[in-house]
């Protein structure tokens, strides 16, 4: 078996909220789509709604989707999400978050660690095209997070 070359990036932000609404946000896993701008619809698919194993669908618009699982956890901590099927080109991916806050501030950092389909090729499409969109698409993502939560509090 061949290894796939694996690609990893973080992006980070503060949200102003306590660890524990951030928390709740990210372990809802079928919500998803409240959040994150590049999510056009999300659900659950499996009779837990979140903890470990719990799995949902993303709808990314057009025909493009996720089914992912969580993988880790750690209440307040940790999160890591497994692509287990989809149409994109990944062979698998991981998206872990990492939460530490301060009583009334939240750092959240997102983490994908990455490989795509089409050994060396896909290693190109990452260098060229995969990684800068990813990680735009990342940021949003927490972008989302932020706004939202902040919202909430509100």
């Amino acid at each position: 078996m061949v290894a796939l070359p694996m690609s990893s990036f973080t992006e980070t932000i503060t949200i102003d909220a306590p660890i524990d609404r951030v928390w709740a946000t990210l372990a809802d896993i079928g919500s998803i789509h409240e959040w994150n701008p590049g999510v056009h619809d999300s659900y659950t698919i499996s009779e837990a709604a979140s903890g470990l194993g719990a799995r949902r669908h993303c709808d990314l618009g057009g025909r493009n989707y996720l089914k992912e699982s969580v993988a880790s956890m750690a209440e307040h901590e940790h999160l890591t999400m497994r692509v287990d099927e989809s149409n994109l080109p990944f062979a698998r991916a991981d998206i872990r978050f990492d939460l530490d806050g301060d009583g009334s501030r939240t750092t959240v950092s997102v983490t994908p660690d990455y490989a795509l389909k089409f050994g060396p090729l896909g290693a190109l499409m990452d260098v060229v095209m995969v990684r800068r969109t990813y990680r735009k698409g990342m940021a949003s993502l927490l972008r989302g997070l932020k706004r939202h939560v902040e919202v909430v509090d509100a």
